[in-house]
């Protein structure tokens, strides 16, 4: 056989193999990659890793798990929250605060409510929930942390971008099945 005839067999039986295993399906205004009947977010992954390498959190204050959460604005940002949809909203565990200027973006998990995350300001009135900037639910099958960021970036536009890019979900909270 000559060599070209076997190079064209080979490269012709590779991509069979990969587009036996390899499929697109289109879900929810996007794409994810099947491989083998697992969907994978390949966008999500890309887009998480770029965040990662470009993002500045020079600008913003930080609260996670493990931390004493000293700071006076917790308490105050417990009491908005809480106070939002009583009484299942009653009984939260902060996962992680994030601070920049006004804005709170605080990452909580409830006794009885799916975990969230939502956007505060602080206002003449004191610490509210921002205009219903909440996420709350599962992210499965996407990459949280793009998906999470997506969504309240489009509901809460005047939020400082370094605030979105800081924010990393913590692992699996978001991955209800």
């Amino acid at each position: 056989m000559k060599k070209y005839v076997a190079l064209s067999l080979l490269a012709m039986t590779a991509l069979g193999v990969v587009a036996s295993h390899l499929d697109v399906e289109h879900h929810d205004d996007s794409y994810l990659l099947q491989v083998d009947g697992v969907l994978v977010d390949v966008h999500g992954h890309v887009s998480a890793a770029f965040n990662r390498a470009t993002r500045r959190c020079d600008s913003i204050a930080q609260s996670l798990p493990g931390d004493p959460f000293s700071d006076a604005r917790v308490p105050v940002v417990e009491k908005a929250i809480s106070g939002y949809s009583p009484p299942d909203s009653h009984r939260l565990k902060l996962r992680q605060l994030l601070f920049s200027g006004p804005w709170v973006l605080a990452e909580v998990e409830f006794a009885e409510l799916q975990p969230a995350v939502i956007v505060l300001e602080q206002t003449a009135n004191g610490l509210a929930v921002y205009q219903a900037s909440i996420w709350s639910g599962s992210t499965r099958p996407w990459v949280a942390g793009p998906w999470i960021r997506r969504y309240l970036r489009q509901s809460a536009p005047q939020v400082p971008s370094a605030l979105w890019a800081c924010y990393d979900p913590t692992p699996a909270l978001f991955d209800l099945h």
